[in-house]
């Protein structure tokens, strides 16, 4: 089979896989051929005890740190991948996803030249044209990209964040390759198409393409920016249009203090647990009324500010959410905060509908099980990340798969509550969706929205009435030409074949036993002996058939006809 890529690349994924256990995986995945055989026994010898990873002791390795260290080794796409597994609890156990959470992106730094020339090519200028002063230190670096810390000419500090020379060719590169491989393991492997393993690694090329384009992520800063305008709690850095391309984004830096550094803060007379439940109003409130928000709100990503607000940082990851999943969230956290196990598990099979028969009177048990065990516990005492594993277990369970922004959601939320509890210990997220929630109830259910839905209805119903006089002529020219015609399946022809070939049978039994009793009455009538007392084999034959041929006819009338009719669709059930 031709490969759309180098051969090497393909080599080199199942050399991984083996080395770190998963053989079964490339078998599944259609590259054992890819694997020397001298290679493939020395590594399956060696698979059992894995590969040692930095500051780790040699020896053997469970399967999610044997995961783990192959995504590392395949590099930053796989990493990438990785990175996303672990937010999908109703696809990974909760060890793998645990975890897929240490996967590190960070890597070793590009010298500046190489980011010197991208910068020159990018903006079409000398450094110094662009900015007073750049670092060639970088202040942070990741697996595609780094960041340098930088001056402009007005004065103002910016961050400037730089894609690495040639990742982005080999990221693309793999994509590809994911893809192919993906429709591979949908062809051979039942439980990739259980999870549609195609759609995923789909959903997750599209996520990984607009990370890699810097354009994407400043819209995304815009966006938010524009969301969170009157917002006096949450700020959102300005991004530098003139000095960003798809390769190179600059914006204002956040200067502030990290939002862990308790001491830090108390010192600087911030209000911990005001801030923390204030700006998780306004991360919830982008979910449920904006429905676009920051997927990725962990505390490296915020720093309180000196007015005591704080700085939302890193816009690469974003979700949104749809009109109507909007909906179903909102109406799934209000059957939560009643604990309506019938509105949860409706509100759920809405969002991951089933593929296939699904048992939902199980599931909805299963759920008010899940709901029996929070029940009239105070919501302090209630761990929303706890609360979510076992959600997604349950959901794993039934075979039910959330979409990707739900499950980008989910993760969201948990994050958005443990960078809470890091300003406020005693802080708890279901306090503030208890105050979100009826806002954006009202905001889909109330006055406002009643009358966009009843105008959007009556425009649906004013084009239907302005369309049917026309529709109605096409119909009426089309019995004027054809007639009524009608359209037959092959299977609605089945009952009338039957019953055709059932009237056949009859007719064929009434002539052969007319037949018989003809012969019969001869032979009683000029024979003797035997015959006449009905002791000859061949007349007690014939007679046999005769009654036989009499019981079959009368099963095709009247009430014996519905019984034979069910005795033979029995006789064919079985």
């Amino acid at each position: 089979m031709a490969l759309p890529h180098s051969a090497a690349r393909y080599r080199r994924i199942a050399e991984i896989l083996v080395s770190n256990g998963f053989s079964a995986l490339v078998g599944q995945l259609g590259l054992t051929e890819h694997v020397p055989e001298v290679l493939r026994r020395r590594l399956l010898a060696k698979a059992a005890t894995g590969p040692a990873g930095a500051g780790e002791a040699s020896g053997p390795l469970p399967g999610p740190a044997r995961l783990r260290h192959a995504l590392e080794q395949l590099g930053p796409t796989f990493v990438k991948l990785g990175q996303m597994l672990a937010t999908r609890d109703d696809l990974l156990p909760a060890a793998y996803t645990e975890e897929l959470t240490r996967l590190q992106d960070a890597t070793d730094p590009v010298p500046f030249e190489a980011i010197a020339a991208t910068l020159r090519e990018e903006l079409g200028v000398e450094l110094a044209e662009a900015y007073a002063h750049i670092e060639e230190v970088p202040l942070a670096t990741a697996s595609i990209g780094q960041a340098h810390l930088a001056r402009l000419h007005d004065g103002t500090e910016a961050v400037v964040k730089v894609r690495k020379p040639g990742v982005q060719e080999s990221v693309i590169a793999d994509l590809d390759i994911l893809r192919h491989l993906a429709g591979i393991a949908a062809r051979e492997w039942d439980l990739a198409r259980d999870v549609d393993v195609e759609g995923l690694v789909s959903a997750f090329d599209r996520s990984l393409r607009r990370e890699l384009d810097y354009r994407a992520e400043a819209a995304n800063a815009r966006r938010f920016a524009e969301d969170l305008a009157d917002d006096p709690v949450v700020h959102i850095p300005r991004v530098h249009e003139e000095l960003t391309t798809s390769l190179v984004l600059t914006e204002q830096r956040a200067r502030g203090m990290r939002i862990t550094d308790a001491a830090a803060l108390d010192a600087a007379g911030v209000d911990r647990p005001a801030l923390a439940r204030a700006a998780t109003r306004t991360i919830v409130s982008m979910v449920l009324v904006n429905g676009f928000f920051h997927a990725d709100p962990h505390p490296g990503n915020m720093f309180v500010r000196e007015d005591g607000g704080l700085w939302l940082i890193d816009f690469g990851m974003a979700g949104e959410l749809s009109a109507s999943e909007r909906e179903e969230i909102v109406r799934l956290t209000f059957a939560l905060s009643r604990h309506d196990a019938d509105g949860v598990a409706a509100a759920l099979l809405r969002l991951a509908p089933p593929q296939g028969a699904h048992d939902r009177r199980r599931f909805a048990r299963d759920v008010r099980a899940l709901l029996d065990t929070v029940e009239g516990r105070a919501l302090v005492d209630i761990s929303l990340s706890a609360f979510f594993e076992k959600l997604t277990t349950l959901l794993r369970r039934h075979r039910l798969q959330l979409p990707p922004e739900i499950s980008q959601l989910l993760r969201m939320l948990v994050l958005t509550e443990s960078s809470a509890i890091a300003l406020d210990p005693a802080f708890h997220i279901t306090e503030v969706l208890q105050e979100v929630v009826p806002v954006a109830l009202a905001q889909i259910w109330g006055p406002q929205a009643l009358l966009r839905r009843a105008a959007a209805t009556g425009m649906d119903a004013l084009r239907f009435g302005t369309e049917a006089p026309e529709r109605l002529e096409h119909l009426l020219d089309d019995y004027d030409a054809h007639g009524i015609r009608v359209r037959l399946e092959a299977g609605d022809l089945d009952p009338v074949i039957e019953r055709v070939e059932s009237t056949g049978d009859r007719i064929i039994a009434g002539i052969t036993m007319s037949a018989l009793l003809v012969s019969l009455g001869r032979v009683a009538a000029a024979g003797a002996g035997r015959a006449r007392g009905g002791r000859d084999p061949l007349t007690v034959v014939a007679g046999g058939a005769t009654v036989l041929l009499g019981a079959y006819l009368a099963a095709g009338t009247g009430p014996a006809r519905s019984v034979g009719r069910l005795l033979r669709r029995s006789a064919r059930g079985r």
